[in-house]
């Protein structure tokens, strides 16, 4: 029960209902449906009580997951899903005070301090006004940090030592999880040990449910790379320090032919497809036995389209080879044919009409968010149709630089709002 006006009675990760003003001027500025709403406290500072305030209803076009931390309403008993803004912290007065409404689990509490804790070190322009003291947790299973330059994913946590994945700096093509709009490429061959008692900083983190898909993309990653890498047609092979293209096989015998380096490269090979690779052959034509398999290093594996493709260029004439270099050379990038469902947030497209580039920062639907990556002042939305599209697929940007286009944008965003409201008031 608060009494005598003293709002530090309460505790932090008390859930209260409060007015979200103070005085009659700020009441006026709010709609009727929104004068009071729920807050989370996460400061206490002698007397002075400091909240952040919660919505069910987040900025759609802030696709950071940080700005927002969700509670699920089964864990509090509420109406929907609620979000707590982590952008703002809120000195409360006992007149705002209307009921505490719950408290913070404590792994929401704890997952709360490292959103905040994320926000403030980043460069982001809006970010709460909060000391680290206050935001004290334990790093665990689903974080990210920052170790000697890399950085690297938590999966598991030991006596002594943080079990660890590292992060790629460039995104692997057809490796990469798609989590909150942003992609995150795992390398999953090997688990990192690193000491509980370095110097690390924490830079991302993970809820269960995010956790469960990094989980189940790992299971589908080995799957793909078991796959790829089984001695069948289509396999790339090293034997006797040699590379080997599979385009044949009986109950004895695999049929192959040789592939040369880009160093060896002549004008009259033909460039065959392996995994989006190019690589170079005579179809100097070659039989191995089957019972020297284990003899056999099987480095990657075409697709069904790309053995059709390597197939029909067997049979080709040495200026048909040529025509279709000089072809590819025309179109150097495949990915240029994908579908717009490629079209998602972190990818670079180019306009066919002004060889510009642009990033796509959010999607609905088919309406995507595009800024042009040289002139952050060019920023609008497009309805994509799939056979009436001015936009190529390039490529994906690297995570950090996509968080710092995010930024800058809503910095501009916020620019052009006070931009209005002064004009409004004149």
């Amino acid at each position: 029960m608060i009494e005598n006006s003293d709002l530090s009675l309460l505790n932090i990760g008390d859930i209260i209902l409060a007015k979200r003003y103070k005085t009659t001027e700020e009441k006026e500025r709010i709609s009727k449906g929104h004068l009071s709403g729920p807050y989370v406290i996460i400061k206490k500072d002698g007397r002075n009580v400091y909240g952040l305030q919660c919505t069910s209803n987040p900025h759609q076009e802030i696709k950071w997951h940080i700005l927002y931390y969700p509670l699920n309403r089964i864990d509090y008993y509420i109406k929907k899903n609620t979000f707590v803004n982590c952008q703002k912290l809120y000195l409360l007065d006992y007149n705002q005070y209307i009921k505490k409404i719950g408290k913070l689990q404590e792994s929401d509490l704890e997952g709360l301090k490292k959103y905040l804790y994320i926000l403030k070190h980043s460069d982001f322009a809006l970010k709460p006004d909060i000391e680290d003291k206050y935001l004290n947790f334990k790093l665990g299973v689903g974080d990210v940090i920052s170790y000697l330059g890399n950085r690297y994913y938590i999966d598991e946590v030991n006596k002594n030592n943080y079990i660890t994945y590292r992060l790629r700096d460039k995104l692997k093509k057809d490796y990469n999880v798609l989590i909150n709009n942003t992609y995150y490429s795992f390398i999953f061959e090997e688990k990192e040990e690193i000491s509980r008692k370095e110097k690390i900083t924490l830079i991302d983190t993970f809820n269960t449910g995010e956790i469960n898909t990094i989980r189940q993309f790992r299971t589908i990653y080995f799957n793909r790379r078991k796959e790829a890498r089984k001695l069948k047609i289509g396999a790339l092979i090293v034997y006797r320090a040699k590379m080997f293209y599979v385009y044949h096989e009986d109950n004895w015998h695999y049929y192959v032919y040789h592939i040369f380096d880009s160093t060896n490269f002549q004008d009259d090979m033909a460039d065959i497809l392996i995994r989006n690779g190019i690589y170079h052959t005579y179809f100097n034509k070659a039989v191995l036995p089957k019972r020297n398999k284990s003899f056999y290093h099987v480095k990657r594996c075409a697709s069904e389209e790309e053995i059709i493709y390597n197939e029909t260029l067997l049979h080709t004439s040495k200026s048909e080879r040529i025509a279709k270099r000089k072809e590819r050379q025309l179109n150097k990038n495949l990915d240029k044919k994908r579908s717009i469902k490629d079209f998602l947030p972190m990818v670079i497209v180019k306009n066919r009409n002004n060889n510009q580039y642009y990033l796509i920062l959010s999607r609905n639907e088919n309406i995507i968010e595009l800024v042009n990556i040289n002139d952050m002042a060019d920023l609008f939305y497009f309805e994509l149709e799939e056979d009436n599209c001015p936009f190529l697929y390039y490529r994906i940007e690297a995570k950090e630089k996509y968080e710092y286009y995010l930024s800058k944008v809503d910095e501009a965003k916020q620019i052009v709002k006070m931009f209005q409201v002064n004009e409004a008031k004149e």
